[in-house]
């Protein structure tokens, strides 16, 4: 491992890793020395020295009107580093108090496969929200997720969600569960992208290759409820 770039690490600057580490190699001496050991101008070396006082790295002493200085026992550094962790510690309520008050806008997460398709049913179960969605093919939900869909409506039974779905004119299959409310959009302008919508979040499947999109965002979802309030309305019992 590179010393260098562990020092970096901790927090040290290139100026100060330079003059710790030829303190260390050299041990009690005077800038003079520093200064030969690292070919750093002596104006400088007197700045990393007093920032590696002020951070317990370097000590001094004075001898015959000569400061001589000397690097502390690199025990020190992980001294340092636990100061520094308990400094923060003191400002991290503040950080996450602030972190809080920014209010997430938008958020986007990728699901794949059929284990992604869980996580989304999951999350609709977890926020216990109803349900509108646009695009249903219960044929097709039937046939990929038979186990996974009567363990949904189970549960979403049990936590009193309720759904209502625009189907395809004509569909074969619909799931008589108790919870689903169906109407028909004629083929010619139904979209076969399943999208749900429930709470501030907007679920899109695409089916090749199996991919569920879930946004989280209030205003898109709300633009979404009110589309699908539009044909609700206008779509057959």
């Amino acid at each position: 491992m590179n010393k260098n770039n562990t020092l970096k690490d901790v927090g040290l600057s290139e100026g100060e890793i330079k003059v710790y580490l030829a303190l260390l190699k050299l041990g009690a001496v005077p800038v003079n020395r520093i200064k030969e050991e690292t070919g750093l101008h002596r104006t400088t070396i007197y700045d990393f020295l007093e920032k590696l006082i002020n951070k317990g790295l370097v000590s001094y002493v004075i001898e015959n009107n000569v400061k001589i200085y000397k690097a502390t026992k690199p025990t020190k550094l992980l001294e340092f580093l636990k100061e520094k962790e308990e400094r923060l510690k003191e400002v991290l309520p503040e950080l996450l108090a602030l972190s809080k008050s920014e209010k997430e806008e938008i958020s986007v997460e990728v699901y794949r496969g059929k284990e992604g398709f869980k996580t989304f049913y999951n999350d609709v179960l977890k926020t216990k929200e109803d349900v509108v969605g646009f695009g249903v093919d219960e044929g097709k939900f039937k046939e990929k997720f038979p186990i996974i869909m009567e363990q949904y409506f189970k549960r979403a039974k049990e936590a009193n969600i309720h759904e209502r779905a625009l189907a395809e004119e004509g569909s074969k299959f619909l799931f008589e569960k108790g919870i689903t409310r169906y109407r028909f959009i004629s083929k010619e302008f139904f979209n076969p992208t399943p999208t749900s919508v429930y709470g501030d979040k907007v679920a899109i499947i695409i089916w090749k290759p199996l991919t569920v999109i879930m946004i989280k965002n209030k205003d898109l979802a709300d633009s979404y409820k009110k589309y699908f309030e539009l044909l609700w309305r206008v779509a057959k019992k």
